[in-house]
């Protein structure tokens, strides 16, 4: 049975109970949530207390204050009997009074019962009327003669309030922390069930690695469900991009299996006939033919997967872009022609982008090939050259065998070639570096296609300086 948490080296590490505990947030939100509420309980209570006995004290002051007048004109009317005399006139209550000279010397005593004569044996014992418990209010005033009359009384009212007062504070203390432990529980639980569940879909990914799993949440607002989304959609991400990766490894593995068979297949043949130097040249030349077909493969992947990182590294300058486009333009003049398709221009001067010329001439050649490659005999490709907005926009139009709705949003996808062009010869490989690579210019790429009609495929990419006026109409 596992003691504790084991390290990233598999040694496991021995907790104790209490910090185990402690560690866990689910626990230590509890813990502050619990103490916060009770402070709030008792902070609440103490305020309370302050302000009743404040107001206890002052209508205690205030009767005894009553009771100290009484008795003080007493005293002046009819001395010390006629004090006597009103001190028995008030049977059943607990009072004392004390008459003391200047040096506290007691003149006369009087107290109800043996409780209010300990009281009356402590009054004034510094000078000073004092109170001995909540229950009781003293006052003190000067008589006559240098004289002091100290009066005691016991309000059972206060009493009874201050015993009430304590019972009532010990039960909203118990409620509180009742309170406190269940809000505590509630809101932990509430609060961490979305953290809970990513911890529990990370852990079933983890074991199972099955991205396809997502984190379910009942939250619809706040920042934990916005972290269940990001989640959830990092998830979506990470499956798209094994799904891709695992084509890509297909599409190679398949790819690769041809020109390597052609490989050992010439080789064979060469084998097969030792003193025919001929065969032997025609099997060199197959075999150099088909390194170079690898060669091409993994080098423009690698270019894909630099331009997709942002490592691709680009010598960027201003560059006109019609002037590109027509260098690739010349470039496939040939090629067009052997193919029976014509070419047609319309590139505009003076549209100044900030590019790396030997990639985005890569690019140009690149859509201008899959044009012409996909253009029956008879057929037209048009290579436009522009300005739209703030952007440069280079166009290939053909009026070639178009591309299906269902492969549409595919056509840029690493090795991906649709059924209709499996015949053609190729690498899968070309209208994904041009996107890889627009996009790494800060460009973007589009394709617009009717089957059997043709294909529009756009690069735009942003200009560096304002072009001038567009030049149309220019024709090979």
């Amino acid at each position: 049975m596992s003691s504790g948490p084991s390290d990233d080296d598999g040694t496991e590490t021995r907790v104790s109970w209490p910090r185990r505990a402690w560690s866990s947030l689910s626990v230590r939100l509890a813990v502050w949530y619990v103490l916060a509420t009770l402070g709030s309980f008792l902070a609440a209570a103490m305020v309370f207390a302050i302000r009743s006995r404040s107001a206890l004290e002052r209508a205690g002051a205030e009767s005894a204050a009553g009771t100290l007048e009484g008795y003080r004109r007493a005293l002046e009317s009819g001395g010390t009997g006629a004090l006597r005399a009103l001190f028995d006139c008030s049977p059943g209550a607990e009072r004392a009074i004390r008459l003391t000279d200047e040096r506290d010397v007691e003149l006369f005593g009087a107290w109800s019962d043996e409780t209010s004569r300990r009281t009356a044996s402590t009054l004034n014992a510094r000078g000073e009327a004092v109170a001995p418990s909540p229950a009781w209010h003293v006052a003190r005033a000067a008589v006559s003669e240098k004289r002091w009359l100290t009066v005691a009384i016991h309000d059972e009212r206060s009493a009874r309030l201050w015993s009430e007062l304590r019972a009532t504070a010990f039960a909203i203390f118990g409620a509180g922390l009742g309170l406190a432990i269940l809000g505590a529980a509630l809101i932990t639980r509430s609060t961490l069930r979305p953290v809970s569940a990513l911890a529990r879909a990370t852990r079933r990914i983890v074991e199972s690695g099955d991205l396809s799993l997502r984190v379910e949440s009942r939250e619809r607002h706040g920042e934990l469900a916005q972290l269940t989304r990001l989640f959830n959609h990092m998830l979506s991400k990470n499956e798209q991009l094994v799904k891709a990766m695992r084509e890509s490894l297909d599409h190679v593995a398949h790819d690769l299996r041809t020109p390597l068979t052609r490989l050992r297949a010439a080789a064979e043949l060469a084998l097969a006939e030792p003193n025919d130097t001929a065969r032997e040249r025609e099997a060199l030349a197959e075999v150099l033919e088909q390194s170079d077909r690898i060669l091409a493969m993994l080098t423009t992947l690698t270019d894909i997967i630099e331009a997709e990182a942002g490592a691709m590294r680009l010598d960027k300058h201003e560059e006109e872009l019609g002037r590109i486009a027509r260098e690739a333009v010349e470039l496939y003049d040939f090629v067009s022609k052997d193919a029976g398709v014509r070419l047609v221009t319309h590139l505009a001067d003076g549209i100044v982008v900030c590019v790396d010329r030997r990639r985005l001439a890569q690019v140009c050649a690149n859509v201008i090939d899959n044009a012409v490659k996909y253009t029956a005999t008879g057929g037209q490709v048009e290579v436009s050259v522009f300005a739209s907005g703030a952007q440069g926009i280079f166009r290939v139009a053909d009026s070639g065998i178009g591309i299906a709705p269902e492969d549409l949003a595919r056509v840029w996808t690493r090795l991906f070639r649709a059924d209709r062009s499996r015949g053609e010869r190729g690498l899968g490989l070309g209208l994904s570096l041009v996107k890889a690579v627009v996009e790494a210019h800060g460009g973007e790429v589009a394709v617009e296609s009717t089957l059997g009609r043709g294909s529009v495929f756009e690069v735009r990419l942003p200009l560096a300086a304002k072009p001038v006026t567009e030049r149309r109409g220019e024709t090979s």
